[in-house]
């Protein structure tokens, strides 16, 4: 299985993954099913399960620790944080490597350490690896490596995985109203609606700061979209956790930054009410990716982009969809290279000599 090729006439590799992304979901659901419920019934005796990564794969880890609910107590670990000082893993863990290239240092090291500890090792990596992930007790493979450095059909088809194991070791992967089937056409669907994304880019995209806050697992896609509005813009992002951000961070908002709310239906304790509030009355727009009935948000001000109805565990592949493409023409309105990792400008392609990933 490869990533599907998608001619779009757009001039970047991103962009032809985040239009591959129905297709490479379904595929993913469809080729991966057996193998999650087999490696599935190994996780769900194990002690302890740790998802572990870097970068992008780091905020898929985050939210796989959320999500994978249905087995035993799982934690997020950042792979250099897992080997600078590693948790007491032994025979009883699972670890799971999420990375899509198989080849950056940390997470093929955090690799090496679970195998050496007699752990069960799983690595969610691309249909054509590096070696050294190859290691694991069990692989499985998304898709074929993306061209562009900023990783998305990967991120989601990693977290379409993570969602599965969950329902495998919950018993319901192989049900008919687990959401699974419906996930492709979401997406698809918001991709379709990519209008109402440029037309936010088109009106925040000379904004000072980009800020997006959520909570539970979506809490990884506001790291992840701070993270990608960096690599493809080079513009000033940050990502919180929606409670954080009112504890000092809120203090630096004005009118110049736009604040991105990734707020499903579920229990905010009633915080993305009040954050829409409270930067209203800052004058900061706010942008709201929200699937929750009624106008609260909107008559507080927001705007706001309409998420599909899925469960809490497929929620994070919702919501990175139209976030993923909000950085893309953001990139593309700033007059930026999306695929590069800024290694076009020769000052980042100098300091890049002084470290590897």
């Amino acid at each position: 299985m490869t990533m599907p090729t998608v001619r779009t006439g757009h001039p970047y590799y991103m962009y032809d993954a985040i239009a591959a992304q129905p297709e490479a979901i379904a595929s993913v659901i469809a080729s991966r099913r057996e193998q999650c419920a087999e490696v599935a019934g190994t996780l769900a005796g194990r002690r302890r399960i740790y998802v572990v990564g870097i970068g992008t794969s780091w905020h898929a880890a985050l939210a796989g620790a959320q999500i994978m609910a249905g087995g035993p107590e799982c934690f997020a670990y950042n792979s250099f944080e897992f080997c600078a000082s590693p948790p007491s893993i032994t025979p009883a863990d699972a670890v799971i490597v999420i990375s899509h290239r198989g080849t950056k240092r940390s997470s093929y090291e955090a690799l090496d350490y679970a195998v050496a500890q007699g752990a069960y090792t799983i690595a969610i990596t691309s249909t054509n690896p590096g070696p050294r992930i190859q290691v694991a007790d069990a692989g499985i493979r998304t898709v074929g490596q993306e061209v562009s450095a900023a990783f998305t059909v990967s991120y989601t088809t990693a977290l379409t995985v993570l969602a599965m194991l969950n329902l495998a070791m919950a018993g319901r992967l192989s049900g008919s109203d687990n959401g699974l089937d419906a996930l492709p056409q979401q997406v698809a669907g918001m991709l379709a609606a990519a209008d109402d994304i440029k037309n936010v880019v088109a009106e925040h995209q000379g904004q000072r700061r980009f800020i997006a806050a959520g909570w539970g697992a979506n809490r990884a896609n506001a790291y992840e979209v701070a993270l990608k509005i960096k690599e493809t813009s080079r513009a000033d992002g940050e990502g919180f956790q929606i409670e954080q951000l009112l504890h000092g961070p809120f203090c630096a908002l004005d009118s110049d930054c736009l604040l991105t709310l990734i707020a499903p239906a579920g229990n905010d304790r009633g915080r993305a009410g009040d954050v829409t509030r409270a930067a209203a009355a800052l004058g900061t727009p706010v942008w709201a990716l929200t699937n929750r009935p009624g106008a609260e948000l909107a008559d507080a001000g927001a705007r706001i982009f309409r998420l599909p109805d899925c469960p809490a565990y497929l929620m994070p592949v919702a919501s990175v969809v139209p976030l993923q493409l909000f950085t893309y023409y953001l990139a593309l309105a700033r007059g930026k290279h999306p695929d590069l990792f800024q290694q076009d400008d020769p000052l980042q392609a100098a300091a890049r000599a002084h470290y590897d990933l």
